[in-house]
């Protein structure tokens, strides 16, 4: 190649380069008039949790009139914040206690999550913030470096109930898959608003359990949270597609012994007629056909088909809350000599019936162990579950009941699944 033809060359390629240029800056450049996608917003941090357990909320809302916080500790209802120059909402609160709870702002009326914190809970429907105060008291549920067990979402038909399928949640020991060991199981019940989710999201079950066999403090076991809406396939929330309405689920309590007199248990959260989840009211259903009934002739075999678990009475234990107390209660009445421990959190009788008392007879008779119940301070379920306990130790079970301060929430059922599970399968 010629002098001349290598400049020529040079000079397109040169010329080439330039134009690419411009028109990558040009690309680079927005057009005039054209929309600019606007700067993320700085998120301020919080929550921040201070030595002395205090704790300050901070939420960016330039353009907000007003802004509360709520949260699920006591006295934490429409607390007002205080908007800087910034435009960032401020609140500090406490000392909170060691505890988890949940919060969430109102901005303007409208209920916000907390966008400095990527922690939240879900109950049912509705989702909040997560505060976790660490210390002493909340050791149990705190994630720990210890061995894990495996949480699955398995699927299983539901003759009793006329479903195909429906879903529940399965915690199996961290050991589990490295061994051929048959471990005992728990058939652990969640509350009115639930679903098969909660006792993981809220409860946090799992963590419990692991800190429980890490420390030698209960027997590895299968842990088995099926789904008490008895018409519902699966919880909500998923993105599995339309599932009914809360409010249209009836809890199918009490049993029909009670049901027959008119007898109302308040089982379902302690405030209304036995039946509607949550306290709501609504005629008792029967229990055949009823998802008490589905648990046994259903849930139960599906386990013991399916998982390496010991088949008898005495490695079987249920228990449950508020709702899921009823129905354990359900269960429990109309099947003796299927569990050997029963567990009862914030449920129990309004009044003390001569029915429910030979059933209790029945079942202290089918072989239990032990008889658990316990209760809030303020639990608006205190008085049904004193009067269940009270007939318990009239009946003779081994039994005890625990009280501690608090009302109908999350606080309670999780330090009670904490004192229960050392008792079960000793």
């Amino acid at each position: 190649m010629t002098k001349q033809s290598i400049l020529h060359a040079l000079g397109i390629a040169t010329a080439l380069f330039s134009t690419c240029a411009l028109h990558a800056q040009q690309a680079a450049a927005p057009a005039a008039g054209a929309a600019v996608a606007p700067s993320r917003p700085r998120i301020p941090a919080s929550p921040e949790i201070h030595p002395d357990k205090t704790v300050t909320f901070r939420i960016s809302a330039p353009k907000a009139n007003e802004v509360t916080l709520s949260g699920s500790w006591e006295g934490a209802t429409n607390l007002k914040m205080t908007k800087n120059d910034e435009g960032v909402w401020t609140t500090t609160l406490g000392p909170l206690p060691e505890q988890l709870f949940g919060y969430w702002y109102m901005v303007d009326g409208v209920k916000a999550l907390d966008p400095g914190n990527s922690e939240t809970q879900r109950d049912g429907s509705r989702f909040d913030s997560m505060l976790m105060i660490p210390g002493p008291a909340s050791d149990l549920w705190e994630f720990k470096d210890v061995p894990h067990g495996t949480v699955q979402e398995v699927w299983y038909p539901s003759p009793t109930l006329k479903l195909a399928s429906r879903r529940m949640t399965v915690y199996t020991p961290p050991d589990y898959s490295s061994t051929t060991t048959r471990y005992p199981v728990l058939y652990l019940l969640h509350g009115g608003g639930g679903d098969e989710d909660a006792w993981i999201t809220m409860g946090r079950a799992n963590i419990i359990l692991d800190n429980l066999i890490a420390k030698g403090k209960t027997k590895p076991m299968i842990v088995v949270m099926p789904n008490g809406n008895a018409t519902q396939t699966v919880s909500q929330g998923f993105g599995f597609g339309p599932t009914p309405a809360r409010q249209s689920v009836q809890a199918p309590l009490p049993p029909p012994l009670q049901a027959a007199g008119g007898t109302p248990t308040g089982g379902a959260g302690g405030g209304g007629r036995g039946g509607a989840p949550g306290g709501r009211g609504g005629q008792p259903q029967p229990y055949a056909g009823s998802y008490p009934e589905s648990l046994i002739k259903d849930v139960i075999p599906f386990v013991e088909k399916n998982y390496r678990v010991i088949p008898n009475k005495d490695n079987r234990a249920i228990a449950g809350l508020s709702m899921g107390g009823s129905q354990t209660l359900a269960a429990t009445n109309n099947n003796p000599g299927v569990f050997g421990y029963i567990g009862v959190f914030s449920s129990g009788p309004r009044t003390a019936d001569e029915a429910f008392e030979k059933q209790l007879e029945a079942v202290k008779a089918g072989g239990v162990k032990f008889y658990w119940t316990g209760a809030g301070t303020t639990d608006m379920a205190r008085e049904g579950t004193v009067n269940l306990e009270n007939m318990v130790k009239k009946v003779g079970f081994a039994t005890s009941y625990t009280e501690i301060p608090g009302a109908h929430y999350w606080f309670l059922w999780r330090y009670f699944l904490g004192q229960f599970g050392p008792i079960m399968f000793q």
